[in-house]
């Protein structure tokens, strides 16, 4: 009886054990993304298309929240020309992050972003955005971006 206490207690350890290495191998993903992200995020504010551009698949689309769409030489050159000038971009809270393996991720939260647009005009909106990231030789990459007006705040 010993021996088979024993030898339950191991298998469980080595369960443990297990799923642990499961969790921290999930949470490094998640971190890498997260990291991956807001480097883009800073890449944006300071208009540093070469940057962005290493963190963008070549066939990355880009949609906006009114509906329009660009392809990632698109997206770089409203950036390099000026045609958008992100001024602010912040999240509500913490993103979530979902892995379908260890080369995949969604990403998904609520942000706040200010955004010159050539004509002058500054547009102050309140987004949910979905990401998708791809890991790509280590890296992992935007492949695909979309965004959506998020409702009204409720007010107290």
């Amino acid at each position: 009886m010993p021996r088979r206490i024993l030898a339950l207690a191991l298998l469980l350890l080595a369960a443990l054990t297990a799923s642990a290495q499961r969790v921290s191998v999930a949470d490094g993903l998640r971190l890498a993304v997260l990291r991956s992200d807001e480097t883009r995020v800073h890449a944006m504010l300071a208009a540093d298309t070469g940057a962005l551009g290493d963190l963008m698949t070549e066939d990355c689309l880009y949609v906006h929240s009114h509906g329009g769409t660009q392809t990632k030489a698109e997206f770089l050159a409203a950036l390099r020309t000026g045609a958008m000038t992100y001024q602010r971009i912040q999240y509500e809270a913490a993103p979530l992050v979902r892995l379908f393996g260890s080369e995949t991720a969604i990403l998904t939260g609520t942000t706040r972003i200010e955004v010159r647009r050539a004509d002058g005009t500054l547009a102050q909106l309140r987004l949910r955005i979905t990401a998708v990231y791809v890991a790509r030789s280590g890296v992992w990459q935007l492949a695909s971006y979309q965004s959506t007006a998020a409702p009204a705040e409720a007010k107290p």
